[in-house]
């Protein structure tokens, strides 16, 4: 399976001087972990805040979220993967570099989405429901047939 196919789309993008409670409150209402931290102009991408960042960096310090700026919590770096990447290289890169979310690309330049652990556990609950319904389906062709056929005395 590729990225592509179960990656959420788009980004919600947040100025790094913007507050944590202007990122908090765009995460509650965009019903997000994560937003891409842009410059102030919002022209380039400077890092990712998650909303464990806001717990762990403001909250748990007892900073007041109207005080602090989310380029003052956020994590400078993003970890990114290709669209076209497999679902199990994305697995590796997440496991590697200790993130939970991934900004996906295209061609290794602009940000098409987010792959989050979430999206990955619901594709491969869809590919287990699948292979479920695989195996129940062949046992029901195996009792159909053999109640039809009678076995030999």
């Amino acid at each position: 399976m590729k990225v592509e196919e179960c990656h959420s789309q788009g980004t919600v993008h947040i100025p790094m001087s913007c507050n944590v409670q202007e990122a908090a409150a765009q995460m509650r209402a965009q019903h997000v972990g994560a937003l891409i931290v842009t410059d102030p102009a919002g022209d380039r991408i400077v890092g990712i805040v998650t909303d464990r960042d806001i717990v762990i960096e403001s909250v748990a310090k007892g900073t007041s979220p109207t005080d602090t700026l989310v380029g003052e919590v956020m994590t400078p770096r993003v970890a990114t993967i290709d669209e076209k990447a497999d679902l199990a290289d994305a697995m590796q890169t997440m496991a590697s570099q200790g993130v939970r979310r991934l900004a996906v690309t295209r061609e290794g330049a602009s940000i098409v989405g987010v792959l989050s652990l979430d999206d990955v556990v619901e594709a491969l609950g869809r590919d287990w429901t699948l292979l479920a319904s695989v195996v129940r389906h062949e046992q029901n062709r195996e009792r159909t047939a053999s109640v039809q056929t009678p076995l030999p005395m």
